[in-house]
């Protein structure tokens, strides 16, 4: 047995590599497609494997995908070692025994749930769309939680908070009562002013709340937009979803655009959150939904942060074989329209329009279950890309708490309001578990969240 104790990784030009003639395995146009997005993505880290002249034995894919990218080289391996017979035999046997492993399809589907709930392009696996929406879809498996702060507790069967309360949770306020009374709204921000607004409203007259439901969706929205406590560059950013009525979908919120632009804010941008793999089941002919929008408000242009890292920060990898770039800065990293001076390409990029986060699936308890419980990662990426550390961000409608969450943990201080108590209870709650030590204090009385649940005779 011959055992290779070192092998040299070389770079050789593309072109000098000769392939198999009588090579049988075959590559699609569209396998070929996912190698090259694959390189591009993780980088060349699968070097070819030849013979002493230079003839592939392993890697023929891989070859045709530098060609698609047009790289001029390409890391190899010289197996000079062996015999003509032994080179054709191991061609075979490279490409054959990969095919004879398994895969375990519990955790298969739970890394790649994983994958896509941090935003990552799970095509580039390998793995065809339609494999991927099966094992994502499959109900033998739960997708994990990006982190405990996607732990949503149950409510508690008598709610400790009662209208009217404001509660001082480290330096974010939450108020609990309507988003739509001025004198709340003043006694919550204090004089303060917000220079981000994220929120995810009731969609129309389609849900029906703890709370008793929706009598009039634009007066509701109307109510509380009217005097939203924001900088005169504050941005505004609203997720709504569709909904449907005899098979027809509804434009519900039109009449509130329109009634937006009066109030001098301008419908400066629409997203799209993409909320991956539609969920299984009938929807009445249409497709799966698995998408919402996000539309965005304001009076004055604020620019985003850049907080998508770029591909090839740094790297000089990108370049082609003369140094020329596809990118917007020269080999020596002279800038021609980026900016991070010295550097072949930025490190980072603003975020793209369409937000790619997975839908939060957790449930919140029986009796008070919150339809539309945001993943923390939504409001995170909207506070990391529309304000800075230290600036206020107003949520009108807060929920059971996740930007509350997304707030603390970037650095952004929240002021927000809630009309259900027992929603209220849950985001202290939620708060409770991950930050334990920091003080939550009811603003009228000073007194911290246990005595208030002593004296309100209920159990904290």
């Amino acid at each position: 047995m011959v055992i290779q104790a070192l092998m040299h990784i070389q770079q050789r030009p593309l072109d000098a590599l000769i392939p198999y003639a009588r090579n049988a395995r075959t590559h699609s146009e569209a396998q070929v497609a996912q190698i090259a997005a694959s390189i591009r993505e993780f980088g060349f880290n699968n070097p070819i494997l030849v013979d002493g002249d230079s003839g592939i034995i392993a890697g023929h894919g891989r070859v045709l995908a530098a060609r698609v990218l047009g790289l001029a080289d390409v890391p190899v391996i010289e197996l000079a070692h062996l015999s003509a017979a032994q080179k054709r035999a191991f061609i075979l046997a490279e490409n054959k025994l990969t095919e004879r492993g398994g895969w375990d399809a519990e955790l298969l589907a739970l890394e790649l749930a994983d994958l896509e709930a941090q935003g990552f392009d799970l095509e580039l696996t390998g793995f065809e769309a339609a494999e991927i929406a099966s094992l994502l879809e499959s109900e033998e498996v739960e997708p994990p939680s990006s982190s405990e702060a996607e732990d949503v507790p149950e409510p508690p069967l008598r709610a400790v908070t009662r209208l009217g309360d404001i509660w001082c949770i480290g330096p974010h306020r939450v108020a609990c009562g309507d988003a739509c009374d001025p004198s709340l709204v003043a006694a919550l921000m204090q004089g303060e002013q917000a220079a981000l607004c994220f929120t995810s409203p009731p969609y129309a007259n389609q849900r029906h709340y703890t709370t008793g439901g929706i009598g009039d969706w634009d007066t509701l929205m109307r109510g509380v937009f009217a005097r939203l406590p924001m900088t005169d560059n504050g941005q505004v950013l609203v997720n709504l979803g569709l909904i449907h009525r005899d098979n027809e979908f509804i434009a519900y919120w039109d009449g509130w655009l329109a009634w937006m632009r009066t109030q001098g804010w301008r419908r400066f941008a629409w997203y799209v959150w993409d909320q991956g793999p539609g969920m299984p089941g009938d929807w009445n002919g249409r497709l799966a939904p698995s998408f919402e929008f996000i539309f965005h408000f304001n009076r004055q242009t604020r620019r985003p942060h850049k907080t998508v890292p770029c591909k090839w920060a740094g790297q000089e990898t990108h370049l082609r074989a003369d140094g020329s770039s596809t990118a917007m800065r020269k080999a020596n990293g002279e800038i021609g329209g980026w900016t991070h001076a010295g550097q072949p390409t930025q490190g980072t990029r603003i975020p793209d329009a369409v937000i790619r986060i997975m839908r939060q699936k957790g449930k919140i308890g029986e009796g008070i279950d919150h339809p539309a419980v945001f993943p923390v990662a939504l409001p995170e990426h909207i506070l990391a890309a529309y304000s800075d550390v230290g600036e206020i961000c107003f949520e009108p409608f807060c929920g059971t708490g996740s930007s509350l969450i997304a707030a603390q943990r970037t650095g952004r201080v929240l002021r927000g309001v809630e009309l259900a108590t027992g929603y209220v209870d849950v985001a202290v709650e939620r708060f409770r578990r991950l930050w334990a030590d920091t003080p939550i204090t009811l603003d009228a009385t000073g007194q911290d969240w246990a005595e208030v649940a002593i004296e309100r005779e209920v159990q904290a």
